[in-house]
């Protein structure tokens, strides 16, 4: 109803404005106006008529096209005519005819568009800030891994065991991580100026900065060896790689990675000990099998002829004297095995005091001390010291040596302490001293205020050989190195200091919480007599036969001779014995000590046995003692050591 009134509202005023044309007859004034109004509000036609012409003026818009035109014809668009009298001071003087479109569509059209276009602002705002609000998180959680992951990547560096820099084309350092500082010894900060140069020796500062500026240009990330300077003033061999940093095509300085290789030095030295180990190794045993064969003669007539001397006689002298010495030449066999494969003996419970004891109070330590009248000893034992499981005979042989080296060290007045105490060991002494592992020691201290070693020489003083002393007069360079591994094999280690006021060695060996076992005490060889028991023996060597048979006559048993272990196997198709006494090494291509007797137990189940070698405890005697073998006798033996082991086996 509104848009109808405004409408005819709108035809009055037309109806007015034209009424002056009309009046005067002005067609073409109408006419213009009638354009107007036809444009403006959407007329099909407009006419004015007047009385006696009909048709005075009429214009008629262009047809609909495009969407009006489909709009019309489906009837969204429809006419509607309109009718308004033309009046001049009160007189009607014609009649304005018009036809108009009713275009409903085209506002609601309109305003739906503007609805549209308004929410379509609304949405690509919308849109605009939800993408604004994802662009934000993207960038926080980007900023927060970017964050978590220069922490992880300066955690790692700084976990790393190798040092890790970043350097200048000068050398001055701008990062260090912790591994860094801690082995250079300073304390990074950006305010300050460290050059990674300066904690190189001097003498190889100029070549590193060569190397260096080198390594930049051509791209060689090699890893190259220096000595550097530790924070603790020590110098420690370094292996250095580098990689530049470039500012687009410019260096502007490197990435550096720093490992100290002194563990590895250590391992090579280590291998190279080992290696010159074995190879004493491979020597010993190659000579150790002959050589004793050949002290068993020198060991056991003296001692079968000693059997026979009156107790005022002057040949027991002479005879003492060549027994004493083919047992020293015996023991050097046995310190060059000892070096060489270890110590592989039977353990027992000890009181390592009483060790002291017997030993102060023994004939080679009272003639130590006739040599050098001018040293004080000042024992200094622990009452509540712990036992250990050991070799009695090889701690009473570290004993030994290092109280012999202790005491010749000093040259006059001088003080030569022992003592003794436990010990628990933390696992930061358990690294530093390397020791197995952590728990209860017993500690062996002997010291003198002699004149003390180089620290140069600290370092090799137990490699086998290796002596300050006069070879073959004061020493056979084997000392300290039997000490090392006797105290190694007992699962303990052996420390030294030294300096100008003297020297001191520290022996750790675990303690244990058992009983010392009572000593057996010596028997009078007349005890060891047999009962006339067939003994068998088995030896390569024409020699070491000899010695045997008559030292088992003189024990009055039963002895049989064979020179290899084929014999052995026939001699027993059809005899029997009481005992094998068997050699374990012997001539190529015939049966070892092992072999012979996995034959003989084929033949006769549960044979006794005593394995004898020259040699050395080993693979081979490990077996035959577990197949049944009832002791193992070292070559040269005595004749108390034969008729004592005879005893056991047969007893057991």
């Amino acid at each position: 109803m509104g848009q109808k009134r405004v409408d005819k509202e709108d035809f009055k005023t037309h109806a007015v404005f034209l009424a002056d044309d009309i009046w005067a007859l002005n067609a073409s004034g109408a006419a213009a106006y009638l354009q107007l109004a036809l444009k403006a509000q959407h007329y099909q036609s407009l006419a004015i008529l007047i009385p006696g012409e009909k048709d005075f003026l009429k214009v008629v818009s262009r047809p609909l096209e495009g969407v009006s035109k489909w709009l019309f014809q489906i009837g969204m668009i429809w006419t509607k005519e309109l009718e308004q009298n033309i009046t001049h001071s009160g007189m009607n003087i014609g009649k304005l005819h018009g036809v108009k479109y009713v275009q409903v569509v085209f506002p609601l059209l309109n305003i739906l568009c503007l609805h549209l276009l308004l929410l379509l602002i609304i949405i690509i705002i919308d849109s605009l800030l939800r993408r604004r609000a994802i662009l934000e998180q993207l960038v926080l959680e980007r900023t927060k891994n970017l964050r978590d992951s220069e922490r992880r990547f300066h955690d790692l560096v700084n976990l790393l065991p190798e040092m890790v820099f970043e350097i200048d084309t000068d050398g001055n350092i701008t990062y260090a991580n912790k591994e860094a500082q801690c082995r250079l010894g300073f304390k990074w900060e950006k305010t300050e100026k460290h050059n990674l140069f300066s904690y190189i020796v001097e003498k190889e500062g100029t070549t590193v900065r060569e190397r260096f500026q080198k390594a930049l240009q051509d791209g060689n990330t090699d890893l190259k060896e220096f000595k550097a300077k530790g924070g603790d003033g020590t110098s420690f061999p370094l292996l250095l790689c580098a990689a530049s940093i470039t500012d687009g095509e410019h260096i502007v300085g490197a990435r550096v990675i720093g490992i100290d290789i002194t563990e590895r030095h250590r391992l090579e030295e280590q291998l190279l000990k080992d290696q010159k180990m074995k190879a004493i190794g491979l020597m010993a045993g190659g000579v150790a099998h002959d050589l004793n064969n050949i002290l068993s003669g020198i060991v056991s007539y003296p001692e079968l002829l000693l059997l026979d001397q009156a107790k005022d006689s002057p040949m027991k002298g002479p005879l003492e004297t060549i027994r004493k010495a083919g047992m020293d030449a015996s023991e050097v066999v046995a310190d060059l095995l000892t070096v060489a494969r270890g110590v592989i003996a039977e353990r027992e419970i000890v009181a390592p005091n009483d060790l002291i004891r017997e030993y102060l109070v023994s004939p080679d330590f009272q003639e130590l001390c006739t040599r050098h009248p001018l040293v004080s000893i000042e024992p200094v034992l622990d009452s509540e010291l712990c036992n250990i499981a050991c070799s009695a005979i090889y701690v009473r042989k570290c004993l030994m040596n290092l109280i012999t080296n202790a005491v010749e060290a000093i040259s006059r007045h001088g003080i030569l302490r022992i003592k003794t105490e436990n010990r628990v060991v933390t696992a930061r002494e358990q690294e530093q001293w390397q020791l197995p592992s952590q728990g209860q020691y017993t500690k062996i201290t002997v010291s003198d205020t002699g004149v003390g070693i180089a620290q140069a020489e600290i370092q090799h003083i137990f490699e086998p050989f290796y002596t300050k002393k006069v070879m073959g007069r004061s020493g056979t360079g084997l000392g300290l190195a039997v000490v090392w591994n006797i105290v190694r094999d007992h699962g303990g280690t052996v420390n030294v200091r030294s300096s100008s006021a003297g020297t001191t060695f520290d022996m750790y060996f675990p303690s244990v919480a058992e009983p010392r076992v009572s000593a057996a005490t010596e028997r009078d060889w007349r005890e060891l007599k047999g009962k006339g028991e067939a003994i068998l023996v088995v030896d390569d060597e024409p020699r070491q036969r000899d010695v045997a048979t008559k030292l088992l006559q003189s024990l009055e048993y039963e002895t049989f001779v064979v020179s290899s272990g084929e014999e052995a196997l026939e001699y027993l198709t059809i005899n029997s014995v009481d005992v094998l006494l068997l050699d374990m090494l012997m001539a190529p291509g015939q049966y070892n000590g092992r072999q012979t007797y996995e034959e003989v137990l084929k033949m006769h189940p549960g044979q006794k046995a005593i394995i004898a070698s020259g040699y050395a405890e080993d693979e081979d005697v490990r077996v035959t003692l577990e197949m049944g073998a009832g002791g193992f006798i070292a070559k040269p033996y005595t004749l108390e050591q034969l008729g004592t082991t005879l005893q056991t086996v047969l007893c057991a």
